[in-house]
């Protein structure tokens, strides 16, 4: 039978190997000379080198290096970064867009001419890869799409069914890898039950909260006949708006209370539509809500304090651009979510912009001073030349505003999906110009297509707005 061969990007076999491992090979194609080495460190010794054209069978993944075993029988590691990864299945791979209007290109990059778009409503056969870029067949041309905007969908019916898990301990982290020392994207209350979808060295990938899939340590799961909650969403925070539109620019028809639930009726973009007690629908921020229950670790403060959060730019001003975000719609996105925890907290929130509104610098510095802001927050997200650049930064201007930068950094650096880059001395106009306790954050490179992909999950949204909001709370106790 004839086989066909199909090329993966290497980040994104981590979606595929789940899904595919029972029936496909993965392999690493060399297309230039590299060394093998004997350790995953370019200081350690050569053992051997490939040359173009050669294969090997990819043992391990471990940061930017691959564990292969050679032709010849031979083991070592080689940085990925020069192997293409390939997998040979009986059946297509198809992916689908994560974005609306994905633009397609000639080739592989953002130097090439757009040919047009596709939806994410809609599935394309893989081609092939070249870096990060995944060549479709778009419309009987040869299409490039950014890989880190797409997902994988599997043509082939897996031959092994999932198998329904209970959480049997208080509190179970869901990590991004197997391992304790990997970082921890959620935590799954006692009763949850999720869907184990394979085990490794005693860790079971799962998927949970309506799609979602991370690794568990396989102890604190047992096998239960329950189904998961599918098809309803709780609400996280107090007074949650509830819109007639997918989108933030829509009027509030209601609120909601935290802990109450509602059916889901569909999903347009980040936005749940879900049915209310008379029938009617309106639309949720996924960002806002859960599809299992999560256990709130900010702190409750006993006394009144007023906190102005200031998202970055908008109206005609976007602020920095990424590939598909506009920082303006990404900075408000980030501000509300952090508002909604700062009130369950018994805060009283002032808001510089509740839409796509511009407002001046003067503007925000006086709305800070008519409040008597006890902090006054600026949410950014960076942009520079060098698409490498990257991580997150706190910036302050007096000395005064320190204790606030500090409190804030203090959590925001525990987090390690992101390089951090330190507190800084920032000379910005509503730090400068503002009387009150001030910091002004950048949250990720929206110039760096890898940080741009990730600031937009919803893992790594639900982690730093939780790590702002308790840094500031840490600051006003």
């Amino acid at each position: 039978m004839k086989r066909t061969i199909f090329f993966i990007p290497l980040f994104f076999i981590a979606i595929l190997i789940p899904h595919t491992a029972a029936s496909a090979a993965t392999n690493a194609l060399f297309e230039q000379t590299v060394n093998v080495r004997s350790q995953a460190s370019i200081s350690s010794t050569i053992i051997t080198q490939v040359h173009q054209g050669d294969k090997a069978t990819i043992i391990k993944n471990q940061d930017n290096w691959l564990y292969v075993e050679l032709e010849t029988g031979e083991k070592g590691w080689v940085a990925s970064r020069f192997a293409t990864l390939t997998t040979e299945a009986a059946s297509e791979q198809t992916i689908h867009s994560t974005v609306s209007n994905l633009q397609v290109r000639s080739g592989p990059g953002k130097e090439y001419k757009i040919l047009g778009s596709i939806s994410q409503d809609s599935d394309w056969t893989v081609l092939r890869s070249k870096g990060d870029w995944i060549s479709i067949d778009y419309n009987g041309q040869t299409g490039w799409v950014a890989s880190w905007l797409v997902t994988s969908k599997s043509l082939e019916k897996e031959q092994n069914s999932d198998t329904n898990k209970e959480v049997i301990t208080r509190l179970l982290n869901v990590r991004e890898m197997p391992g304790t020392e990997n970082r921890i994207l959620s935590q799954l209350p006692l009763g949850s039950v999720v869907e184990e979808m394979k085990t490794e060295n005693n860790w079971s990938f799962i998927r949970y909260d309506n799609g979602q899939t991370g690794w568990v340590d396989s102890t604190y799961l047992q096998n239960t006949d329950k189904k998961e909650e599918e098809g309803f969403v709780t609400i996280l925070y107090h007074a949650t708006n509830l819109r007639s539109g997918p989108g933030l620019s829509y009027g509030v028809i209601s609120q909601a209370s935290v802990q109450e639930r509602y059916q889901i009726d569909g999903k347009e973009g980040e936005w749940y539509r879900i049915l209310l007690d008379d029938g009617r629908s309106a639309y949720v921020a996924d960002w806002v809500v859960s599809t299992v229950s999560r256990l709130t670790t900010s702190p409750k403060l006993t006394s009144g304090k007023t906190v102005v959060l200031d998202a970055g730019h908008g109206g005609f001003d976007s602020g920095a651009l990424g590939i598909t975000t506009l920082e303006k719609i990404l900075t408000l996105k980030t501000t509300n979510t952090i508002a909604e925890k700062l009130k369950n907290a018994g805060v009283e929130v002032i808001l510089t912009r509740e839409d796509d509104t511009f407002i001046s610098l003067s503007q925000r510095t006086l709305i800070s001073e008519q409040y008597l802001a006890d902090a006054f927050v600026s949410i950014h997200f960076d942009s520079t030349v060098d698409p490498t650049a990257n991580g997150t930064t706190t910036y302050y201007y007096e000395d005064g505003d320190m204790t606030l930068a500090t409190a804030i950094h203090a959590e925001i650096g525990d987090d390690t999906s992101l390089r951090d880059r330190g507190i800084r001395f920032g000379n910005y106009y509503v730090l400068r110009n503002n009387q009150q306790p001030s910091v002004l954050l950048e949250l990720g490179f929206l110039s760096n297509p890898w940080e741009e992909q990730l600031v937009n999950k919803a893992s790594y949204q639900n982690n730093i707005t939780s790590e702002i909001s308790n840094g500031i709370l840490a600051f006003l106790e």
